[in-house]
């Protein structure tokens, strides 16, 4: 039996799945960390311990399904996007990586940002800089620890590094490197022009491959700590969005992708290098010349009902959740939430934003927190849809992954806010699947990306439609949570000077 491993380097936790060329899965292993806030705004995580999970969870899933590892015929990776990764001429990071949801290089993104309208290169990054981004926080680097900067031989995205780990090969991918800011994503390389105007030598940047390049293979120390096979071909795979889209099938345009996972991202497939002049979006390299896509971000969605679960009501897991969600009407008897426990990205680019609930009364419980807060998250997510149309792309039909996938209440609530039909398919993890899929490809068991979707991937019968009434109800409650950041926006800037 022929057989492909897909790894997703996640935010809070490491998972990795077998399955064969027709999209069975034998197995997945999991691992969970956390993110390490030593410092308001600051967000890191170790390298090293992401390495280690890996290697304990492949060995895990290993043992679990029983399968022989010269079975698989290619391992493929997902990865957390735009984190930066320091590592000196032996290899070792110098730093812990400073992952997506830091704030601390606000000063840093304005100097970026000027550079880039100086030199009118918003028709080559398509992006504009945001706090989290490697770019900006190696600049971050140079200007606070030159001792660690001088340091640094090549920096590289998350999941480059578990690649690294098991090839021994330095290198990113297009739609990882365009999730930087140091990265021409029309032409699909580094922006050296960028890059050297920011006073950064060109390189400490990686070679850039593209998702199905074949990296390198399995080396012998690798194989002695994960159990696989030396020799096994390591695949380059690409952005856990990019590689979800692919676990759900869209590898085509025409559907839109909403994903609530620690963050959240509504976005589509163009085939055209388009991008949102007002910078309230994102477009990155797709998986292969010629594509691309375009989101929106969002960094609180299943990160702001973990801050819930975890420090107000201190549950026990999420489906406790979910059930005292299920026990309040939609709207949440008027209680609103604004999501934004680390500033915001779409629509608003604001670090300074902040959380906060409106229009409780006595007559509210804790139930009505939980319901608040899923609210509260696909209300942001709607921002991101309807920028889509503002941009002229079609959103008839949603597909839905990450935890916003697992639960009817998640899925009932996009649909109604939202106002369109939600789909999910049979894969549940769809970051593991689409890195196998890519994996599949790049080692030739599939002739395309298509054929290995079409092979491995299927909706559910089961579709969500729009309540009517429900979706009155929440489009005023929609233009109410749109006046909320509005009116406190001076507020959040003014109260994070102080704190």
């Amino acid at each position: 039996m022929s057989l492909l491993l897909g790894i997703d380097l996640g935010t809070s936790s490491v998972k990795a799945l077998l399955m064969d060329i027709d999209g069975r899965m034998l197995g997945i292993a999991q691992e969970h960390y956390d993110i390490d806030v030593s410092r308001n705004d600051w967000a890191e995580q170790s390298p090293e311990k992401w390495w280690a999970a890996a290697a304990r969870t492949i060995r895990k899933l290993l043992t679990d399904t029983g399968a022989d590892p010269r079975s698989i015929r290619g391992v493929g990776l997902s990865g957390q996007m735009h984190g930066l990764v320091a590592l000196d001429a032996a290899g070792r990071p110098v730093r812990p990586a400073i992952i997506w949801p830091d704030q601390r290089s606000k000063r840093q993104v304005d100097r970026i940002n000027d550079v880039m309208e100086r030199m009118s290169l918003a028709g080559e990054t398509m992006n504009k800089a945001s706090t989290g981004f490697a770019l900006a926080s190696l600049l971050w680097m140079q200007e606070n620890e030159p001792e660690q900067y001088a340091a640094v031989h090549k920096i590289v995205l998350p999941k480059d590094y578990i690649r690294y780990k098991l090839t021994g090969r330095l290198a990113s991918e297009a739609t990882d490197a365009s999730g930087s800011v140091a990265f021409n994503t029309r032409g699909r390389q580094w922006s050296y022009p960028l890059i050297e105007a920011l006073d950064i030598a060109g390189t400490i940047f990686p070679e850039c491959l593209e998702p199905l390049d074949i990296a390198g293979e399995v080396t012998t120390e690798a194989a002695r700590e994960t159990g696989l096979y030396p020799g096994t071909p390591v695949v380059c795979g690409g952005s856990d969005q990019c590689m979800q889209a692919v676990g759900n099938g869209v590898v085509e345009p025409g559907w839109v992708t909403s994903n609530i996972g620690t963050g959240g991202q509504v976005a589509a497939m163009v085939s055209n290098p388009i991008y949102d002049p007002q910078w309230r979006m994102n477009t990155f390299c797709h998986i292969f010349p010629g594509s691309w896509v375009i989101q929106g971000s969002n960094l609180n969605s299943g990160l702001a009902l973990k801050w819930l679960k975890e420090n107000v009501l201190q549950a026990a897991d999420f489906n406790i959740l979910m059930e005292m969600c299920s026990h309040v009407d939609a709207g949440s008897e008027g209680v609103l939430f604004l999501p934004y426990l680390a500033g915001e990205r779409t629509p608003h680019m604001d670090p300074a934003a902040r959380a906060g609930f409106l229009g409780m009364t006595l007559k509210h419980r804790k139930e009505h927190l939980v319901r608040a807060v899923v609210e509260g998250v696909v209300y942001a997510l709607r921002d991101s849809m309807e920028l889509l149309g503002q941009q002229g792309i079609a959103a008839d039909k949603v597909i839905a992954s990450g935890g916003g996938a697992k639960h009817s209440v998640w899925l009932q609530c996009q649909a109604d806010i939202f106002g369109k039909p939600v789909y999910t398919t049979k894969v549940k993890e769809e970051a593991c699947v689409g890195a196998a899929i890519v994996a599949g490809t790049g080692v030739g068991i599939y002739r395309s990306i298509s054929e290995g979707c079409n092979q491995a991937v299927a909706l559910e019968e089961r579709y969500y439609e729009p309540d009517q009434r429900h979706q009155e109800l929440y489009d005023h409650y929609y233009g109410l949570f749109k006046q909320l950041y509005i009116r406190n926006k001076e507020l959040f800037t003014n109260w994070t000077k102080n704190h």
